[in-house]
């Protein structure tokens, strides 16, 4: 019965510690939304959710503490998107013009995390792994093997296909396109078909 208890109060602490630091996490993107990622500050996101400072440092020791985790969620989240796009969608060249207009989606929808996962806005985060770009987009790797016949290269056409995709995505995050996102996701588009009809000639 004492073991029951021990483990019932262990478990609802651990709850509550997830709880916090999820409440932690919405409150930096809430202020990176209305504020930009360089006003955020452990003061603001302890004014944000009512928490002292000393609760948030039990769950992250500083503020590059929040946006490495952020960055990581962000990377893990748009593998899963880019998984379920290879699933429903068949045919390799139309995979992977799905899967970049996936990223693109998915950019602007949670445009505060992905300024974190790639620095933008001033940001400046330690990558969660080396490998971050390369593990998110293993369903576009796939993808690139059923297109390319020299699989030797396939690393280095993953490179230059998230070249192409972010670099459409920050010319617009940037503001260098401003009132011109749907006409620059066609743009996309069109370079991406591009893209596959020279890989599989």
């Amino acid at each position: 019965m004492e073991d029951q208890i021990k483990q019932a109060i262990r478990a609802r602490r651990e709850k509550e510690k997830a709880s916090q630091t999820n409440a932690i996490l919405r409150a930096a993107r809430k202020i990176a939304v209305e504020e930009g990622w360089t006003k955020v500050s452990i003061r603001k996101i302890s004014k944000e959710i009512a928490y002292t400072p000393p609760v948030i440092y039990e769950h992250f020791k500083n503020k590059e503490a929040i946006l490495i985790e952020l960055e990581s969620i962000g990377f893990r989240k748009l593998k899963f998107e880019l998984e379920e796009v290879r699933v429903a969608v068949k045919e390799p060249k139309e995979q992977l013009e799905a899967l970049s207009l996936c990223v693109w989606d998915w950019a602007f929808k949670n445009a505060e995390v992905y300024q974190v996962m790639f620095n933008l806005q001033g940001i400046k985060s330690t990558p969660p792994s080396p490998n971050s770009l390369k593990d998110s987009a293993h369903s576009t790797l796939e993808t690139l093997k059923s297109l390319h016949l020299f699989s030797t290269e396939t690393d280095s056409l993953l490179l230059n296909w998230w070249a192409l995709v972010h670099g459409y995505i920050s010319l617009v995050m940037s503001g260098q396109l401003p009132g011109k996102r749907e006409q620059t996701r066609r743009e996309l588009q069109k370079a991406i078909k591009l893209f596959a009809q020279n890989l599989s000639g």
